[in-house]
Parts: C-alpha cells; sequence; structure tokens
C-alpha cells in the first residue's frame, strides 16, 4: 500500500501478485465490484498458472545491502507459505488447492577483472558492521475486551510500531479476505470501536497521553503516509488514501525513533494498551503488531576466517 503508486499497481506490480481491494465484498462472479479481490479469485480457479516475483530487496535486511558486497558466505532461506484459505476467495464454498511447482531464485553475480578481484582480496575481506531494520510479526489470541496486549518480553531499539485489529470471523476462510482490517470499526456495524491506545517500551509510554483515534485519525494517516515517503526510491505516490485508510487498512503506526534507549542496552518488556467503546459489543478479535527494531549486522575475522556475531 505504501510502496507502489497507482500507475505502478496498474502494470508492473502485477507480478508480484498485487492487486489493490477496493472494498470488502467477496464475489466472484462477473459483477464483483472489488476487481482486486476478482483477479486472484480467477487465478485460483481452472488450473491457472501464475507465475509471480517476490523482490528480496524490499525487506529490509537485504534492502542494506543495496550498495554493499558480502564476503563468501552461506545464507539460508525459510520461506513459509500462508495456508490456501488466505489466499483463495470463493463464494461457492467449494475447496480450493494452491501447488507451487517451481521456486527459482535469482541472484545477480559479479565477475571480477584481476585487478577488481586484488582489490577485493586486499580491501573487502575485512571485519565490517552496518544496521537494518528487523520485521517482526507478533500476533495476539483472539479476545473481546480491552486492556492490555502484551507485544514482546524482550526487544531492543524499536523504531516503528504498526498496531491493527482484525475480526477472528477473516482468519482461515475462503469467503473473507483475511487483508482487510477492523481497526476503527471492530464488529462493523460501527458500534464496537477503539477509542484509545498507546504504547509501553519498558516502563515509558509513547506518547505519554493516550493516542485518541477518534481525535487522531488524520494525523496518524499522515504519520502512515511519511513512513514511507522519507524513503520511497520506488516510484511515486501511494496507493492508500484516506477513505480506504479509515474503511479498509486502518493501520495504528507510531514513530518510536526518538524514545530514549536502555542504558543498559538489554532487551526490554513492550506492550500495547487500549480501550474500546463497548467492550461488551465487540466480537472476538486478534490484535496484530509489526514490530521494526534496529539490529547490527556484524562481520568479525577469527583466524583467515570471517564469521557472523
Amino acid at each position: 500500500m505504501l510502496d507502489f503508486s497507482d500507475d505502478y499497481s496498474r502494470s508492473v506490480a502485477k507480478t508480484q501478485f498485487w492487486y489493490l481491494d477496493t472494498d470488502a465484498t467477496t464475489v466472484t462472479d462477473n459483477n464483483a465490484t472489488n476487481l482486486g479481490m476478482r483477479q486472484r479469485a480467477l487465478l485460483s480457479h481452472g488450473n491457472q498458472t501464475v507465475e509471480a516475483i517476490i523482490p528480496l530487496n524490499r525487506y529490509a535486511c537485504f534492502e542494506s545491502l543495496s550498495d554493499r558486497l558480502l564476503p563468501p558466505m552461506q545464507l539460508e532461506f525459510e520461506i513459509e507459505l500462508q495456508d490456501d484459505r488466505e489466499m483463495i476467495f470463493q463464494n461457492d464454498g467449494t475447496a480450493g488447492r494452491i501447488v507451487v511447482r517451481d521456486f527459482v531464485l535469482w541472484v545477480p553475480q559479479l565477475h571480477f577483472t584481476g585487478k577488481g578481484l586484488t582489490l577485493v582480496n586486499e580491501n573487502f575481506l575485512q571485519p565490517t558492521a552496518w544496521k537494518y531494520m528487523k520485521e517482526t510479526l507478533h500476533v495476539g489470541g483472539a479476545r473481546r475486551v480491552d486492556g492490555l496486549y502484551f507485544i514482546t518480553p524482550g526487544v531492543k531499539k524499536p523504531k516503528h510500531v504498526f498496531v491493527f485489529f482484525q475480526q477472528t470471523r477473516k482468519k482461515d476462510t475462503y469467503t473473507q479476505n483475511p487483508y482487510l482490517f477492523d481497526t476503527f470499526d471492530i464488529d462493523g456495524d460501527d458500534s464496537a470501536k477503539l477509542v484509545s491506545c498507546h504504547p509501553e517500551y519498558g516502563t515509558s509510554f509513547y506518547p505519554e497521553t493516550d493516542y485518541t483515534t477518534n481525535k487522531y485519525i488524520m494525523r496518524n494517516y499522515n504519520d502512515l503516509i511519511n513512513f514511507r515517503y522519507r524513503k520511497n526510491d520506488y516510484n511515486s505516490g501511494v496507493q492508500l488514501h484516506f477513505a480506504n485508510f479509515k474503511k479498509l487498512y486502518p493501520v495504528i503506526y507510531f514513530d518510536l525513533r526518538n524514545v530514549e534507549e536502555s542504558k543498559t542496552n538489554d532487551p526490554e518488556k513492550f506492550e500495547f494498551h487500549f480501550t474500546l467503546n463497548k467492550p461488551a459489543n465487540a466480537p472476538h478479535f486478534i490484535i496484530y503488531a509489526a514490530v521494526l527494531n534496529e539490529e547490527e549486522f556484524v562481520l568479525k575475522k577469527l583466524g583467515n576466517e570471517l564469521v557472523v556475531v
């Protein structure tokens, strides 16, 4: 939503399985108004063959390597595929499967000249370090009351946090889109709503007072847009606008880059405090928190080898 402009979404982004949802309808017939959902539904019907690209350089760790060369080393990729129910949209109740037949990793390779190889051997294979943002998604258990969500017992240097709510009915279902959120309207009829919240890192709150969602929705939207604008080198513009932010993609964003860091550099607890206007009317929901914290990649020389520490 924050990476792709409108023209990019209509063209190149299709190779990355990207189709923008425009509303919450679930129908897949020719009268569907949600064109993004319809396109994904058609891909799962009739034994369609789909070729999609997962751009690894959009993940923070690989993005930090854009101007660096790693020494010869072994990298291990752990790929977790989503459940079929989270990928297939159907309205006829029939089962469906997505089968991965080929999985190919494309990696650019440098071939050095004799002078270039000498330069690498003399200057490149040296101890080095750089920082990147580690991305972790934390999922809370189903609940229907407000209070406290314990995100993680220990995290160091959190810089960006994204929180969203979702009704449990949308999880693992063929007919509900799991990627539309319910943060500002949990029950779907505007009666059970999130009214205030703020995170606690260690023993400090940020912001210090409750973040009142009804009052600061526009501010939160602007903060979310600015998060990506600060480093958007992909294309201009975003898909997220104020209307679909309130209705379809309500994500609460907290910028923690100026929060005082622990003097001991130890991991500290991270909690999310929130209140609802009518907890008794709220259906069961799940809280998701995506935390980006600063990590350091360090290569040290042990004997004649470089090792990651």
